[in-house]
């Protein structure tokens, strides 16, 4: 079979694929929303845990942690930080000096899941090919299964800052316009219908100024709001952003293929798009989820 036989034999649809990956759903799902924690450093936290998965070839690694107490997971997310903290060094003495306990070194519950294998020396001699795996998981599996429960996440912080409960996108409804409605041939369309999701790469950070006058010089006035996502503090970029249109005629303008996301170049820093696709629309409980099967 040629390849281009096997990649259209292979093509899914979006709920195909969340539901394929839904046990790394669930497990970013309790980090950020029952845990919560930094968005910007879950999704780190999961591109090492499901390098370990494929790495060391715990199959079930994912789906074993999904199935643990909030209080055990979080035993582990600590350690998780500690292996990125050390991959962040370039040199591994520097990164030792850096801690102010020598005890904590120790990561007793990877070193149990990976059978002895792993240690933060080991890691940090491994760090460049980590890193790299890290990269691939983060754009072919987290940003495409983890964009609709990033929103969510973001409407209950919103939520949490208003009174009133009849809130979608983050603005007091006093208008159809400001509730984020749109009437088009006679349907009212949410703000939801009208978005387009957008990851950014990491290491080139970009800001929302950048994003609108390039969407707007390109495609003319069609931004109602950008929502910039995924920002834990000075230091970590933004990492995905919601973008809501005037109207949904135009989205088939920026996505071209909604099975694959749109690349754009921003100020050369590269840019995917997607038709964002809400939450309740999303498969979550279907029976044939992955155990961490590459795509």
């Amino acid at each position: 079979m040629d390849s281009s036989s096997s990649s259209s034999s292979l093509s899914i649809t979006r709920e195909e694929f969340n539901a394929f990956h839904k046990f790394e759903r669930d497990l970013f799902t309790r980090i950020v929303i029952s845990l919560r924690r930094d968005i910007s450093l879950s999704f780190e936290i999961m591109c090492f845990l499901i390098y370990l998965e494929k790495s060391v070839f715990m199959s079930k690694l994912i789906f074993n942690l999904v199935s643990l107490p909030d209080l055990f997971i979080n035993t582990v997310i600590d350690e998780v930080v500690m292996c990125l903290r050390c991959l962040s060094y370039e040199n591994f003495p520097t990164f030792v000096a850096s801690l102010k306990n020598i005890n904590s070194l120790s990561i007793p519950w990877i070193r149990r899941m990976t059978r002895q294998n792993f240690t933060l020396e080991g890691i940090h001699q491994k760090r460049e090919d980590i890193l790299l795996e890290m990269k691939k998981h983060l754009t072919s599996i987290c940003y495409p299964a983890f964009e609709d429960i990033c929103v969510r996440f973001e409407m209950q912080n919103k939520e949490k800052m208003h009174t009133s409960s009849h809130f979608l996108c983050g603005q007091q409804a006093t208008t159809n316009h400001a509730a984020g409605t749109s009437n088009v041939e006679g349907q009212q369309l949410t703000a939801e219908d009208r978005t387009v999701f957008l990851t950014f790469s990491k290491g080139y950070p970009i800001s929302e100024v950048e994003v609108y006058e390039y969407f707007t010089r390109r495609f003319g006035d069609i931004v109602e709001a950008i929502h910039m996502g995924g920002v834990g503090g000075k230091d970590l970029q933004v990492l995905y952003a919601r973008m809501v249109l005037r109207s949904a005629a135009k989205i088939p303008e920026i996505v071209k293929d909604e099975a694959c996301p749109t690349k754009f170049a921003i100020n050369g820093k590269h840019v995917k798009a997607r038709k964002f696709i809400p939450i309740h629309k999303s498969v979550n409980n279907l029976p044939y989820p992955s155990f961490g099967v590459s795509l």
